[in-house]
């Protein structure tokens, strides 16, 4: 278990390293072989948002089966944020949510306060004076993305807490979206191998909690089919691109994956891995047991190529007989 914690370590370090010199200027995980819960959660909400971002951009945009449906419609592109991002919530206290500003800083969606939909925000200030909504509008102009810190109401509290949040922008649409969090104070570390997971758990609750939003504009089970192809092609976790999504339905057959299109369509009930494991029966069997959790087994590293060991997190999708997984290389 040791010589595996330090791979992880070494994996883990590298890949929010390099994933830093291209996704933010200022966040590099302490090469200490722990990982405090500040940064724990400032990785959590910068890989939250950036996977987000880049579903919505993939949807949103001009090869995509939906473009015709939205026609580059800013009322319809507001309306898809919000039902994604509405039923998101994750860390352990559910204060994390989402939020998607224009780039001319308006609403557009909120998953808390949906009373500030469709007002200008650039000249908002929170209770220092701090015009923080153009620190956002500032990010997304010259770089893209950044973090921005400020004070705003906890929902969990009702209370005005300092909170640091990731934006991320939405080239197509002219929108950002962002997720922050609140608690600073927190004393609590972790080895590195938890740190992973917790990142993979994050992302992947989050996940399944807004592909259930966007199944409600979803006519029919190809449309919510192809959703989840579409929406989740994209997305890659870290720099090398070792983290991805899976959709997976209730029979084994595979729905949706980030790395392998040949398997969409396919049922695996009977697929092994090179260690005799039912792999999807496996995952599914965590799912139906609990909902959600945790099942290791080897497959292909779509980095190195070769099958692997994995660990990998899978959570039910809400509403439906579906369920999304993703995890860590070892």
């Amino acid at each position: 278990m040791k010589t595996r914690t330090i791979l992880v370590f070494v994996i883990l370090a590298f890949l929010f390293l390099n994933s830093c010199k291209k996704e933010c200027d200022c966040y590099i995980i302490p090469d200490t072989g722990i990982v405090s819960e500040y940064d724990l959660k400032k990785s959590v909400i910068q890989v939250n948002s950036i996977n987000l971002s880049t579903g919505f951009e993939t949807i949103f945009s001009e090869d995509n089966n939906y473009k015709n449906r939205l026609d580059s419609d800013s009322t319809l592109y507001a309306h898809m944020c919000q039902s994604v991002i509405d039923p998101i919530r994750f860390f352990d206290d559910e204060s994390g949510y989402f939020f998607v500003e224009s780039n001319n800083a308006w609403m557009v969606a909120h998953a808390t306060k949906p009373e500030l939909i469709g007002t200008c925000r650039y000249d908002v200030v929170d209770i220092n004076d701090k015009y923080y909504v153009r620190d956002m509008v500032e990010a997304i102009a010259y770089k893209g993305y950044g973090f921005v810190e400020y004070y705003f109401e906890n929902p969990e509290t009702g209370q005005d807490t300092k909170k640091l949040s990731y934006v991320k922008s939405i080239p197509v649409a002219n929108f950002f979206i962002g997720t922050g969090f609140y608690d600073y104070n927190s004393e609590h570390y972790y080895t590195n191998e938890e740190a992973a997971m917790a990142i993979v758990e994050n992302a992947t609750s989050s996940m399944a909690q807004g592909i259930s939003g966007g199944f409600e504009l979803m006519a029919d089970s190809m449309g919510k089919v192809m959703f989840c192809r579409n929406f989740i092609d994209h997305i890659r976790f870290f720099d090398n691109h070792s983290g991805y999504f899976f959709i997976y339905d209730f029979n084994c057959v595979n729905v949706a994956h980030g790395t392998q299109k040949d398997l969409q369509g396919q049922n695996l009930y009977n697929y092994q891995d090179s260690k005799g494991n039912y792999v999807i029966r496996g995952l599914l069997e965590v799912i139906q047991s609990s909902g959600s959790g945790y099942y290791e087994y080897y497959w292909n590293n779509p980095v190195t190529g070769k099958e692997e060991s994995k660990t990998a997190f899978v959570y039910k999708i809400p509403g439906i007989d579906y369920f999304i997984g993703s995890g860590i290389y070892y």
